[in-house]
This record gives C-alpha cells, sequence and structure tokens, in this order.
C-alpha cells in the first residue's frame, strides 16, 4: 500500500512542495508582527514562540511562558503525542478540552469555539492562549502604554436555591483575596483584589433569600478591584463561608426562621474539625477568608540589584512586621505577618550565582495569615533586608555573610532589621527540621481525628471521631501485617491530650479542644518516637449537600509525594469522587517532622457519601487503600523512601 502510494503522478507531489515553501516564506512575514507585550502578575510572560493568528496567538502547550501561565494558576495540562485530546484541568477542577483540527472545544462539558483550530506540532499541542486564557476567567486587557494585561478575573456567579437558603458562590482565576463590609444583616459588599470581572454588572435576585447583586471594577487594569454588592431579601441574614477551592467564595443568605435554627449554621469548609472554627458572636456571624486591616502584596519584583546583588522589591498595602530566619543549610526565609498575596505563590530560578531558588507562599491561617519569601542559596550569603513607608527590600549578595546572625525582626516604616544571633532558631536545632526528608523509622503513627467530648462533625446520624477511630483500627491491622509498628494517638474515644501540653493549654487559658496544645500532642506523638510516616484521618463536611468525594492534604514539600501515592492507590478502593491533593496549612501536617498527609475521606452531608460512609467495605477499602498506598511509597519496612529513590 505505501509503495503503490510513492508511485502516484509527481505533479501533485510538487504542487504541495511548492505549497509548502510558499508558506514557509509567508509565516516568517506574518510572525514578524510585533508581538503583543504580555504582562501577567507583576511580570512579563515571555514566549519562546507566539504566531498572531486570526486575533489569537498560537502558543505550544509545553512554551515556557505557557508553563509558567498555567502553573501561576494552579492549572495543569495533559497531551501525549499521537493523541486528538488536549485536556486542562483548571484550579478549581474545571476541565478545558481542546481536540487537534476542531476549533470548538469544551469548558466543563459547555462548547465554545476558537478562533482556529489546535494542532500537533512536532509532539507539541499549539494551543489558541487567549481562548485557553478566558477559559480559565483570565482576560487580555490594553493597558494606557500600549501592552496587554492578562487580568485575573471573577469569571462566574452561581446562584442556587438550597432549602430556604440561598447560596451564592463567586469563581476567580486565582485565589480570591478579599474584605467584606456590612452595613445590614441583609447586605455584604465583597472586595476582590486582584480581580476584574467577566460577569453582568447587575442582576436580579434570582434566589429565593436574594433580592439583587451589583458588580462594580476599579482600579487598574494591572491592579484592578472587583466590589460585589449582594442585597438578600428583606428580613434575611448572611454569613461568609470558605469555598470549595481558593479560587471559590461562598456568602449564604438565610430567612429569619433558618438562621435562628441553632443546627443551621454550617461549619468551616473545606478542612477537618480540628482547625479552630469562628468565635460565636450575636448576631449574624461573618466567616471572610481576609478581613480588612490586613496589608497586602501588592507587587513584589525579582531582578538583579545594585553591586552585585538579586533584588526582591516588595509593595505592601500597609505596615507589617516580619521576622526573618538563616537555616544551616544555606536556606533563609522572611514572614511577613498577618499579611496576604494578591495572586498565587510564586517559583523562581533566577540567573544569578548564589541563589538558587526564590519561593514566595501564602502560609498561615485565615485568621493569622503571613507571606513568605524564601530563598535557597548556594551557601551563607550576606542578606540585606531594608524596610520602607510602602514595602521592603530584600538584597543578596554574590558574597557570604560576615556576621551569621540567624534570626531577625522588623517592620515596614519602622527603625531598621534588629538581629539576634542568641535566639534560638528551632529549624536549626538538633531536631529533624521539619521539611527533613523521611528516615527509616519502621514506626507510623495514625491520628484518627477528634475523640472524646470533641465529636468532630456530626450528620445523618454518623459521628465522625467514631468513623476516624473505626477506619485507624482496620488500617493498623493491615500495616501490622506489612511488618510496620503502628502507634496511635487515640486508640478510644478519649481526647489525646499529654499532661504537659494540658499544663500548658491552662497557662495559655485556652482550655478548649482547638488550642494548639491538644493539637500538638498528636504531633508529639509521631516525633517523639522519630516515625516514618504520620497519617490523620478525618471525615468531611459542607454547608451544602452537594460537596463529596476524597481530599489529600500536605504542607511541607516532603509530604507532596506521600499525598499523591495515597491517592493513586485509594480513590479506585474506595470509589468515591477525587477531589485531589492540596497544599493547606493544617497543624498537624506542618508540625510533624516527617512525610504527613491529612485524608479527609467522605462528606457526611453528601447523600452519596453518606451511603458509603455507614457500609463496614467502604471503610474496609479506604484502609486498605491508605494501606496500598503506604506500600507504594515507603516498600517494605526499612525501605528508602520514595522521596529519596526519585
Amino acid at each position: 500500500m505505501a509503495r503503490s502510494r510513492d508511485r502516484r503522478s509527481s505533479l501533485p507531489v510538487f504542487a504541495a512542495l511548492l505549497l509548502a515553501a510558499f508558506a514557509a516564506c509567508a509565516l516568517p512575514a506574518r510572525a514578524q508582527e510585533r508581538a503583543p507585550l504580555l504582562w501577567f502578575q507583576g511580570t512579563r510572560l515571555i514566549f519562546e514562540h507566539a504566531v498572531a493568528q486570526n486575533g489569537d496567538l498560537a502558543v505550544a502547550a509545553r512554551d515556557p511562558g505557557t508553563v509558567r501561565f498555567l502553573e501561576r494558576l494552579g492549572a495543569h495540562v495533559s497531551y501525549q503525542p499521537q493523541q486528538r485530546y488536549v485536556v486542562v484541568t483548571a484550579q478549581d477542577r474545571r476541565t478545558i478540552v481542546f481536540t487537534l483540527g476542531d476549533p470548538s472545544y469544551l469548558i466543563a462539558g459547555v462548547r465554545a469555539r476558537a478562533p482556529f483550530a489546535p494542532f500537533d506540532d512536532n509532539g507539541d499541542a499549539v494551543l489558541p492562549f487567549y481562548a485557553l486564557a478566558r477559559a480559565l476567567y483570565v482576560e487580555p486587557v490594553a493597558d494606557a502604554g500600549g501592552e496587554t494585561v492578562l487580568q485575573p478575573r471573577i469569571g462566574a456567579l452561581d446562584v442556587r436555591s438550597d432549602g430556604g437558603r440561598t447560596i451564592v458562590t463567586v469563581r476567580g482565576a486565582m485565589p480570591l483575596l478579599a474584605t467584606t463590609n456590612a452595613d445590614t444583616p441583609d447586605r455584604v459588599q465583597i472586595s476582590f483584589t486582584g480581580q476584574g470581572a467577566s460577569v453582568a454588572p447587575s442582576r436580579g435576585g434570582p434566589g429565593s433569600q436574594l433580592a439583587g447583586i451589583d458588580v462594580a471594577v476599579n482600579g487598574s487594569p494591572r491592579v484592578p478591584t472587583t466590589t460585589l454588592t449582594l442585597s438578600g431579601a428583606p428580613g434575611t441574614t448572611h454569613r461568609v463561608v470558605p469555598g470549595a477551592s481558593p479560587t471559590t467564595y461562598a456568602v449564604v443568605f438565610e430567612g429569619g426562621a433558618v438562621a435562628q435554627n441553632p443546627a443551621v449554621p454550617p461549619p468551616p469548609f473545606p478542612g477537618p474539625a480540628d482547625s479552630p472554627p469562628p468565635t460565636p458572636q450575636p448576631g449574624p456571624t461573618i466567616v471572610a477568608p481576609i478581613v480588612a486591616g490586613r496589608a497586602t502584596v501588592t507587587d513584589l519584583t525579582i531582578g538583579p540589584g545594585s553591586d552585585d546583588t538579586l533584588a526582591v522589591r516588595v509593595a505592601l498595602s500597609g505596615a507589617v512586621r516580619y521576622e526573618w530566619h538563616r537555616l544551616l543549610d544555606h536556606r533563609w526565609y522572611v514572614d511577613l505577618a498577618n499579611t496576604t498575596l494578591s495572586g498565587p505563590g510564586r517559583d523562581e530560578r533566577p540567573s544569578f550565582g548564589s541563589v538558587q531558588s526564590v519561593r514566595v507562599r501564602q502560609i498561615g491561617t485565615t485568621d493569622a495569615p503571613a507571606v513568605r519569601i524564601a530563598f535557597t542559596m548556594t551557601g551563607d550569603q550576606r542578606v540585606d533586608v531594608q524596610p520602607s513607608d510602602n514595602g521592603l527590600a530584600i538584597a543578596v549578595a554574590n558574597a557570604p555573610s560576615p556576621d551569621l546572625a540567624r534570626t531577625g525582626v522588623g517592620a515596614t516604616g519602622g527603625p531598621p532589621v534588629a538581629q539576634s544571633a542568641a535566639t534560638p532558631d528551632p529549624a536549626s536545632s538538633d531536631a529533624p527540621w521539619k521539611f527533613a526528608p523521611g528516615n527509616g523509622s519502621r514506626i507510623i503513627v495514625l491520628d484518627p481525628g477528634h475523640g472524646g467530648s470533641d465529636t468532630g462533625t456530626a450528620h445523618n446520624n454518623l459521628v465522625e471521631k467514631d468513623l476516624t477511630l473505626d477506619i485507624a483500627r482496620r488500617l493498623r491491622a493491615l500495616l501490622t501485617a506489612q511488618g510496620w509498628t503502628v502507634r496511635m494517638t487515640r486508640d478510644s474515644d478519649i481526647d489525646p491530650v499529654s499532661q504537659d501540653n494540658l499544663s500548658k493549654m491552662r497557662a495559655d487559658g485556652l482550655a478548649n479542644p482547638d488550642d494548639r496544645a491538644y493539637l500538638q500532642t498528636r504531633c508529639d506523638t509521631a516525633n517523639n518516637v522519630n516515625a516514618r510516616l504520620f497519617i490523620s484521618i478525618h471525615i468531611n463536611s459542607a454547608p451544602f449537600a452537594g460537596a463529596k468525594g476524597t481530599t489529600f492534604y500536605w504542607y511541607k514539600p516532603q509530604d507532596a509525594a506521600f499525598a499523591q501515592a495515597l491517592e493513586r492507590s485509594v480513590i479506585p478502593l474506595a470509589g468515591t469522587q477525587d477531589d485531589g491533593t492540596r497544599h493547606e496549612n493544617f497543624y498537624v501536617v506542618r508540625h510533624t517532622t516527617m512525610p504527613s498527609v491529612l485524608i479527609e475521606t467522605a462528606f457526611v452531608t453528601n447523600p452519596d457519601d453518606v451511603a458509603l460512609l455507614r457500609s463496614p467495605s467502604f471503610l474496609q477499602n479506604v484502609a486498605q487503600g491508605i494501606a496500598n498506598g503506604v506500600k507504594a511509597y515507603a516498600g517494605a519496612p526499612g525501605a528508602q523512601p520514595l522521596s529519596l529513590r526519585q
């Protein structure tokens, strides 16, 4: 067959060659048109090769500019040569599916049309970049300087009624940083910093408890602010609850009779109930992820400074206190207290001799947020911190520091940084650093969430503390059979608080089950025996019945591979919706020194998950899946952990 094709007339072949030659000559001329300067999240987004095509940009999925763009949005692309489909998964788990040769594509199952059809180029998929950006809630906007700003936006407002409540869910391109202003119980204004809006400016009340929504956008194309004004029906009250992901935000409006029912207020979502809940207040309670009065990082630039230094300049919306630490393994970091990022974290590898990487992360809790800027260096380089009235400048020299002070504190707008070489640095002590890789211990510690007077979440006649202990006991038997020594933070219905930590709780005057001393007892169980792995087991809940599935939470870098191994093993056996692995600042995974994961196995507020949780076979399958994940990650007791084998 192939031979017969080779023997066809040479005229069509010659014509095809002429057309190819013409196209090869025409394409460079077209590509030489002045490419738009793209500005995204404080820096230029530079592609190795981008060609204007039908009002869009043709860029490869593996182009460094595309990769950088998707990473900052928390999105992932999947494409293999010889396949027809390119699947992009957004941070909120929506999928965007492109088909090679077809200009139509799907956004969470809804069909849209791109200016041109994606195609394969030497094993890489070439996509319409602007169409992809808009599907991820990012809009190209021209600014006054002639550059194109890729502006993150509020892309959707979902409104639905559930009984006597109306739930408004805001969906954005990036983690939503918000301030709230409520002048009456039935009206709230929410301002999202760093987000434009692609939704209608106003609309009538689409829900039974909602009268209307108004949307206003202020600021510049590079630093926009979107303010939503949500007006409830007369007599309603509202509460703000965290969304199902960092890019979502939810407001619940309830009628007066419903709001007075003590069973109605939803627990914080997502996350385990061992995260401290808001302090009860009389009347409607507003729990916002970000509250007014906190500083925001409005801009952060990384580039060469004077005198052969790498300079990081941080612009802040208000004054902050900060604390820095120098670690023994050539790492240095500064934490900005009570501060939030206006976008996602960053991972940079600057072309500077003494700095290998710069990482910017949102850490802390919703009640006490902080921003960490961390450097990995080739040695003990000199690091200078200079506060100003509107921010902070950090300069890393390409020379060793003459004074290896380990800690320092200061404030923007205040006096120069105060250094103290005598202040102990926990991260540089003899104990294993909290980001240290796995060890050769044969001990695994299981943490059944809650216990005793701390019941955890309870719905549909299911109680979290009972289910977590059931799963942990099943898992202990499976791990013991594999040869592991298993210890549990509790093996009965008790509060596992040590006498030492109990005395700390009393000294602090915070005798409640969510105190840090209470959670530290669970961490101490693992840290004091130098355990190989730590697994905290929980059951989830949500303020509405639609949320379901299994989530694997991690905090330290070494935790991520362990979480992924558990995800791959648990989901096929449990049969639950895969809600993925997520980075969260949960106390028990942050303050354990070994690879640690907190598993939210299922929701006691979802009918499908409830049916599973009532089945002993499901609880056994979850335990078996975790045991399989431990084996896939760590092998047999005494084997080298996965994080070191890779």
